[in-house]
This record gives C-alpha cells, structure tokens and sequence, in this order.
C-alpha cells in the first residue's frame, strides 16, 4: 500500500484563504510563528515583547456576524500543545466558537456549520 504525502499546515492554510476569499469573509491569519534560521530568535524575543501568545489560534474569521477561531493542523504529523487546548477551551467557555480542526477541509465544514445557524 502506498502512502500518500500529507499536505502540510501551510499548504492546508493555503486552501483554507482561497475558500475564506472565495466566500469574501473577513478574516486574519495570527501569525504567531517566530520561524528559524538568522533573527528568528530576536523576532521572537520583539513577538513576546509585543503580547504574543504561545497557542493562540491560527485564524480569527467573522462569519454572517459572528467571531470564530480555527486552530489548523496537518491531517497527520502534528500535535495540539496544552496551550493551544487552553485558548480553545477559554474562547468557547465565553461563548465564542473556537476549533481545532485537522485540515482545511475539517475548517470549512465548521465554517459552514457557523454559517448554517443563521
């Protein structure tokens, strides 16, 4: 049996913005990645300086008039840290709807059941 390769987190967001634009919601990426390699760790020092957040979600979209957040992931091969958990938890407990979904495919159907509501 051949495995097939598993679309990474970018290339998952990658078709989760093109369905977001298509359907013209407002939304922002929340680019708390420090990234690596020559500055990463000075970006990351100003990040923290500047109130970024370990694990807080990927994507804020306002759908039909209400806020939501999607923490992405890759289908297989990554893992939700406990921070991650905590900010979803701490959004819904006020009510605010907030997922981790596991591909953008896992996105849109949650996005779509926001939308459904109304």
């Amino acid at each position: 049996m051949v495995k097939l390769p598993v679309p990474l987190e970018s290339e998952e967001g990658r078709t989760l913005v093109a369905y977001l634009r298509l359907k013209k919601y407002r939304f922002t990426h929340l680019a708390n990645e420090t990234g690596s390699g020559k500055g990463a760790r000075f970006q990351g020092i100003r990040n923290k300086q500047q109130g970024v957040s370990r694990g807080a979600p990927d994507y804020m979209i306002i759908i039909d008039g209400v806020l939501i957040f999607i923490e992405l992931k890759r289908l297989r091969g990554s893992s939700t840290s406990i921070e991650q958990r905590e900010w979803i938890a701490a959004l819904e407990a006020i009510g605010v709807p907030a997922r981790i979904c596991k591909g953008a495919k896992a996105s849109i159907e949650f996005i779509e059941e926001i939308s459904n509501r109304g």
